[in-house]
């Protein structure tokens, strides 16, 4: 072959390769819909054009999400705002395109989501409900999604997208909850109810700071692979139904610095029982309902802290991926689907027959 032509072969190579590798958009893209059906709301997968990118916001493609009770309760309480037809706050994927003012994120980048839209830095303000994806604006259950620039995070390099897909919500409200609020200490006791999203990244970063941990489950087989996870403590609340009694019993009447409430309303008293003199609870969730009744007089007399966590802002995400990343912390997830079998996702989900996050793809 002469020259020219092993240049013009090289060429023309070199063409169809960019044609092959573009990473230019198609023109829709798959998204999980809730729209209402007679007196119910249902969901289906279905085909539609790509969202419009804005100066300040950047396209990304989705590989994967993660769920959050949040995704199901709205289910089952058939509560939907109709500035969020597509469901679930939690999304991890590629950038594709970026507007034209955005700075310190490019094309090529992997990313999340965050839960608050426009919660950047500093105290929660209550204002920050109105921008939460999946919730009170469009969420993330899209093949292809804009996201303000200022609301993605980085994803570790070493971390694939279906884990980073559980950092946004249930990671960031444990971090919160652990470290960035009770700045927990090696020797603290922390107590952690059951094996869930929040509750065993909980798990992982107390045992990570140095704390005992307790944990309290229904299955045994759960508490025995919190054990593998560092759990000192294992309390199967099914036989003991009076847990509280058991977490001042193995900790020889201290209680616990640090109790984490997931649940809300059906343990919230049983979970005062349990602080330690001078403890915090976190209220984080509310599976039994918001609407329990907090024992002032078990804070009062306990001088304990009772405080609401509600995820955390772009910055203190920033901070847990760096108190992950120094801990080599991975996250736990128990199992994935297409997107196509969102049905049997949320199934597991309600079950709770699941340990850590379940992940869609895709």
């Amino acid at each position: 072959m002469s020259g020219l032509l092993r240049v013009a072969a090289i060429a023309i190579g070199a063409a169809l390769s960019l044609i092959a590798h573009s990473s230019e958009p198609p023109a829709t893209g798959r998204k999980i819909v809730v729209e209402k059906t007679g007196d119910r709301y249902e969901w289906k997968l279905v085909q539609a054009p790509l969202p419009t990118v804005g100066d300040e916001q950047v396209l990304v493609r989705v590989h994967a999400i993660s769920l959050n009770r949040g995704e199901l309760s709205r289910l089952e309480r058939q509560a939907f705002d109709e500035a969020a037809k597509t469901p679930v706050s939690d999304a991890a994927g590629e950038v594709v395109a970026v507007g034209r003012a955005v700075k310190g994120v490019r094309q090529g980048d992997r990313v999340t989501s965050t839960y608050f839209r426009h919660w950047i830095d500093g105290p929660f303000q209550e204002r920050y409900l109105d921008d939460v994806h999946g919730w009170t604006i469009e969420g993330v259950a899209a093949e292809y999604i804009a996201l303000d620039a200022r609301a993605v995070v980085p994803i570790a390099k070493d971390f694939s997208y279906e884990e980073a897909s559980t950092l946004p919500t249930a990671a960031l409200t444990a971090w919160n909850a652990v470290i960035g609020r009770a700045n927990t200490q090696k020797g603290d006791v922390v107590l952690v109810q059951g094996t869930g999203g929040v509750s065993t990244f909980a798990l992982q970063f107390a045992v990570a700071a140095g704390a005992r941990v307790i944990v309290t489950s229904s299955s045994d087989e759960k508490l025995a692979h919190a054990f593998k996870l560092g759990a000192r403590d294992g309390i199967n609340y099914r036989k003991e139904p009076e847990w509280a009694k058991s977490v001042l019993r193995v900790t020889e009447g201290r209680g616990a610095d640090l109790v984490l409430d997931v649940v809300g309303k059906s343990t919230l008293a049983q979970s005062v029982d349990s602080l330690a003199d001078g403890g915090t609870l976190a209220i984080i969730g509310g599976i039994t309902g918001y609407d329990g009744s907090l024992p002032a007089w078990g804070i009062l007399k306990k001088s304990a802290t009772a405080e609401g966590i509600f995820v955390g802002s772009r910055a203190d995400y920033v901070r847990m991926n760096e108190f992950i990343a120094r801990h080599r912390l991975r996250p736990l997830v128990d199992r994935v689907y297409p997107i196509e079998q969102y049905s049997e996702a949320l199934q597991a989900m309600a079950s709770g027959g699941f340990m850590g996050k379940i992940v869609l793809t895709f």
